[in-house]
C-alpha cells in the first residue's frame, strides 16, 4: 500500500517558469490520507492541488489515491476549475464511503502572476504579501456529503517576492508536551521568518519548528506542507 500510494505523489518539484515550488507529506502511519499533486496543463500555466480525506491509515490512503486519480483525469479532460471539482464531488458522494469526506484546495498559476483557485472546505492557504497574511478561502462546502454542493473560484494576483503556503491540519493540530496545539499563529511566524528561502527550505523550516515545538510526541495525523513562491 505504502509502494502504491509513494508511485501517485509526486517525486520531485515542478518546473514551471517564474515559479519555485515544493511539497513534502509526512504520513502519521505506513500511508496516510494526505495528499498533493501537480498538474501541468500548459508551457504557461501549472495545477497545484492539496487534499486531505478524512482520517489516516489505509482508507485514508485509498480515498487520496480516488481524488488524485480524479483530479489527473479531469484536468487532463480539459473541465474547467469548477466543473472539475463539482464532478468529482458527486463521485465521492457515490463512492459508498458515506462517513468519509475529504477537503481539497486547488489553484492554478499562470506565468504573468495570476492566480486562480478553488477552497472545497480546506485550511486556508495564506498568501504572504509583503508583510500581510492573506486567506484563501472562496470555494464551497468539503468534497463527499452533498452531490449537489457548488462551488466557486476565487483569485489573486502574485507579484515576485509573494510566497503562499498549503497545508493540512496536521500542521497546525500538532500537540505539544503541554497538550497546546502549534497552531496557525505559530505557523505564521515562522512562515515569515523563511519566506525569503528557497520554497524547499521554507517548507523543511515549518516542519523544523513544528517538530521543536512537538518536542518528539508521536504524530497523530498526516502532515503536509507546499509552498508557491513567485520569482
Amino acid at each position: 500500500a505504502r509502494d502504491i500510494q509513494l508511485s501517485i505523489l509526486p517525486t520531485e518539484p515542478p518546473r514551471f517558469s517564474g515559479y519555485d515550488i515544493h511539497g513534502e507529506s509526512r504520513p502519521a502511519d505506513i500511508v496516510g490520507g494526505d495528499l498533493f499533486d501537480y498538474l501541468p496543463q500548459s508551457s504557461r500555466l501549472m495545477g497545484v492541488a492539496v487534499a486531505d480525506a478524512s482520517g489516516h491509515g489505509l482508507p485514508a490512503a485509498l480515498q487520496a489515491r480516488d481524488i488524485i486519480t480524479g483530479m489527473r483525469m479531469g484536468m487532463q479532460g480539459d473541465l474547467k476549475i469548477i466543473a472539475a471539482i463539482e464532478r468529482l464531488n458527486r463521485v465521492i458522494n457515490m463512492s459508498g464511503l458515506t462517513s468519509r469526506f475529504v477537503s481539497l484546495f486547488y489553484c492554478e498559476i499562470e506565468t504573468n502572476g495570476n492566480f486562480i483557485y478553488c477552497n472545497a472546505g480546506h485550511h486556508p492557504p495564506l498568501l504572504l504579501q509583503g508583510s500581510a497574511f492573506r486567506e484563501l478561502t472562496e470555494g464551497g462546502l468539503i468534497l463527499g456529503p452533498n452531490p449537489t454542493a457548488q462551488y466557486q473560484r476565487g483569485f489573486a494576483t502574485m507579484a515576485p517576492g509573494d510566497c503562499v503556503l498549503m497545508y493540512t491540519d496536521g500542521v497546525t493540530e500538532g500537540l505539544g508536551p503541554s497538550e497546546k496545539e502549534y497552531g496557525v499563529g505559530r505557523m505564521k511566524s515562522a512562515f515569515r521568518r523563511s519566506a525569503a528561502r528557497p520554497a524547499r527550505e521554507v517548507v523543511e523550516a515549518i516542519f523544523d519548528d513544528l517538530a521543536s515545538f512537538t518536542r518528539g510526541r508521536p504524530q497523530q495525523d498526516d502532515r503536509t506542507v507546499l509552498v508557491i513562491k513567485k520569482n
